[in-house]
């Protein structure tokens, strides 16, 4: 090594005073001079240094924020929770496009075939009672142990995940059913699916949410379907008043039941 960086310059490199090519010589020549190397290092401000580094950490380490999570932060979610509730895996693109397959081989059933639009108004109501089932718990959510091991009320985050999917699938939902021909069926489904989702939350408070969700589901769909299947009048079941009546007051009563719940309270209160 024949020359070595004047004291002058190292000075005025370490406080950040040179920029363009001389700077980059400087920064070329220290990586194979040990000797200006350590000249350098002395030189540099110990505050401007931990700056420039938690800057890199914060760039690599901290981790992109995905769609769902800038939707809700736009809505005026705590950046926290916003993180949490976007870790739901019925949030994530895979989910949403297979809730919407589900319902766009409803709508084609509904215009192709006779009874399609009885297994629309079948289907509609649990593909957000699916997709709350997919927002949390063990074997499905891949911050399961991490959120269960932290100090995070656990039904606050199931509550807040649930409203999250319900509005994402919800959204499908309502879109689809303006293309279902029959338009005095297009809402039918909106009573039903509201008492299933609250019956799942109750029900949730003994049995895993993947569990609850998928024992509802199934409670309510594969009766209809085998009815359907067995040509019966199952449009007519689903639009009767006494139906749609029986499913507002079961939404009534299940939230009512959370709402009274103790545990539901205290998570809401956010610190356990």
């Amino acid at each position: 090594m024949t020359w070595h960086v004047p004291e002058q310059l190292v000075s005025a490199y370490a406080v950040g005073e040179l920029a363009g090519a001389r700077a980059a010589s400087i920064e070329a020549h220290v990586m194979t001079c040990a000797e200006c190397r350590l000249t350098v290092n002395a030189e540099v401000p110990t505050e401007r240094m931990h700056s420039i580094w938690a800057a890199v950490e914060d760039e690599v380490d901290a981790p992109r924020r995905s769609w769902a999570e800038r939707v809700l932060s736009a809505l005026g979610m705590a950046d926290s929770d916003a993180r949490l509730v976007s870790g739901a895996p019925s949030l994530h693109a895979s989910w949403l496009l297979s809730l919407a397959a589900v319902l766009a081989f409803a709508v084609w059933a509904s215009n192709s075939r006779s009874g399609g639009t009885t297994l629309f108004l079948i289907l509609a109501p649990i593909v957000p009672v699916l997709a709350v089932g997919g927002s949390y718990g063990r074997g499905i959510d891949p911050t399961f142990e991490v959120s269960v091991a932290s100090p995070y009320p656990t039904m606050r985050l199931v509550l807040l995940r649930s409203t999250a999917v319900v509005a994402a699938s919800g959204v499908l939902a309502l879109v689809a059913s303006l293309f279902v021909p029959s338009g005095g069926y297009a809402a039918a489904w909106l009573l039903p699916c509201l008492a299933l989702l609250s019956i799942t939350l109750v029900v949730a408070r003994w049995l895993p949410l993947p569990v609850a969700a998928a024992g509802v589901a199934a409670c309510y769909a594969l009766p209809l379907i085998a009815a359907l299947v067995d040509n019966r009048d199952v449009a007519g079941v689903l639009l009767s008043a006494s139906v749609q009546w029986t499913a507002l007051a079961l939404a009534v009563s299940a939230s009512l039941f959370l709402a009274h719940d103790p545990m539901l309270r205290s998570a809401l209160r956010r610190n356990r």
